[in-house]
């Protein structure tokens, strides 16, 4: 083969680079920001902040890395004074699931489900539901090395005591410095209706996260 069928046929497979499957990946993240919103629909609404950390990561599975596996470990603790006093509020949660993706003409296409469990210590109050979540994902290379990607969702979560789920969304980018290391940021926004199976009052709460990590 001549060095003129060569170049050929390196300038066919150029594009294709672009429409390639999110390749696998661990992250490890801080999380700058955090907030936790409760709202009770009586205009007594409160809101902390704070901060925290995880690790999660992706694998690709089978041929050309069509399937998936992924998992994730998140933490965060967030307050706010009132007078003299302190509310304070921990978050742990744990997720595992798998999916589907395929190479589109801008970028990648995936669809996944996830097994989500929280644990979350309220000034006392426990709860520790579990359920899942069904998420649709879009990413797109903006110039080598650069990735720009976003995804919705649905989470359901319950226990003994709750009833949860609503929308989730989350935006971000990632950037590779060499072919083994990289960084990325995003920001995970979570809006849960609450139903109390024990007579309180339902409310909306919302989980905002703000995630600076190395890939």
């Amino acid at each position: 083969m001549n060095v003129k069928k060569l170049l050929m046929l390196a300038t066919l497979a150029a594009p294709s680079a672009a429409w390639a499957n999110e390749q696998g990946h661990i992250d490890g993240y801080y999380i700058p920001y955090s907030a936790y919103e409760t709202d009770d629909g009586t205009g007594d609404s409160v809101k902390l902040e704070g901060d925290g950390f995880g690790v999660k990561g992706m694998i690709p599975l089978g041929y050309q890395g069509n399937f998936f596996a992924i998992g994730e470990y998140q933490s965060t603790s967030q307050d706010k004074r009132f007078g003299g006093g302190k509310v304070n509020t921990d978050l742990d949660q744990f997720r595992l699931g798998g999916g589907f993706q395929v190479p589109l003409a801008t970028g990648t296409g995936a669809v996944y489900a996830e097994y989500i469990n929280v644990d979350q210590d309220f000034e006392g109050l426990k709860f520790e539901p579990d359920g899942f979540g069904i998420h649709g994902r879009l990413s797109f290379p903006i110039s080598p090395g650069v990735n720009l990607y976003g995804q919705i969702g649905y989470v359901s979560l319950s226990d003994g005591d709750i009833d949860a789920d609503g929308p989730e969304y989350l935006i971000g980018g990632s950037v590779d410095f060499t072919p083994n290391i990289g960084a990325f940021i995003d920001f995970r926004y979570t809006d849960l209706k609450i139903d109390f199976n024990d007579g309180f009052a339902d409310e909306d709460d919302a989980y905002s996260n703000v995630r600076l990590g190395v890939r």
